[in-house]
């Protein structure tokens, strides 16, 4: 055969035929095959780190019941109509030493509430010359406001007289009148000790000397609320009052 022949033959199959053939395409008679799947993007994580997050909470999160009940159920316990909220400062001595709060007394009882109100650190409830049967009942209401049967267990077997028992990260603990820190009064508190530490401001010493050159040093705070101030001073006078007259000539015993 003709070479040139051969080669017009050619063409004209592939004119029929619809063209000239290409590897890509697919053949009528051959089933599709489905697209390799592509590889997933890698997207950035989201800014929420919900661990993180919940760590930045005090223990009592989830273990107390919110600061509103709390002051509702000291309230209707103790308050009444004479539940009032006082002006809270810097405490000078012991756990809750310069930490910030919120304070509400009824009568010879006081509430406070310690660090942020959203998120507490710690919660304490006082009484002034209370009888055991008055500090019972404190450490009662103290119990209902847990939300946990285990840490409402460990409440109720604190002694009266002065206990501290720690659980899972909480402290609870009774503090008497004779304490650096009772101010004349009895304690019932539950508190997160490394909360505290984190919302602790600066002591009295460091706030006097904080002060720029030039500038007045801001006013240190006061010891404590003003009931427990007005405690302290009532302490102070009893003292003073059992203690001898200087003008009271000692009595010489009979020879």
């Amino acid at each position: 055969m003709n070479p040139k022949s051969a080669v017009a033959s050619g063409l004209l199959t592939v004119a029929v035929l619809g063209g000239c053939p290409n590897a890509n395409r697919t053949r009528p008679d051959e089933p599709s095959t489905p697209p390799a799947p592509q590889a997933a993007r890698t997207t950035s994580a989201p800014l929420s780190a919900p661990a993180a997050s919940a760590s930045r909470h005090p223990e009592t999160e989830g273990r107390l019941i919110d600061s509103g009940l709390i002051i509702e159920t000291f309230a209707k316990q103790f308050g009444g109509k004479d539940l009032k909220q006082v002006p809270s400062e810097f405490i000078e001595a012991g756990v809750f030493r310069s930490v910030r709060y919120l304070s509400y007394e009824a009568a010879q009882f006081e509430l406070n509430i310690y660090g942020d109100p959203q998120h507490p650190a710690g919660v304490e409830i006082g009484v002034y010359a209370g009888k055991n049967s008055t500090k019972e009942e404190i450490r009662r209401l103290m119990a209902g406001l847990l939300q946990k049967a285990a840490d409402r267990e460990l409440v109720h077997g604190l002694a009266l007289g002065q206990d501290k028992l720690e659980r899972a990260g909480l402290t609870f603990e009774i503090t008497p009148p004779t304490a650096d820190d009772g101010f004349g009064g009895w304690w019932i508190s539950i508190y997160d000790k490394n909360a505290l530490d984190k919302v602790r401001g600066p002591d009295e010493a460091e706030v006097k000397v904080s002060g720029a050159a030039g500038e007045p040093a801001p006013k240190a705070e006061s010891v404590a609320s003003p009931l427990k101030k007005k405690m302290t001073k009532r302490a102070a006078k009893k003292k003073s009052e059992d203690a001898p007259s200087k003008d009271v000539a000692p009595v010489s015993p009979d020879l």
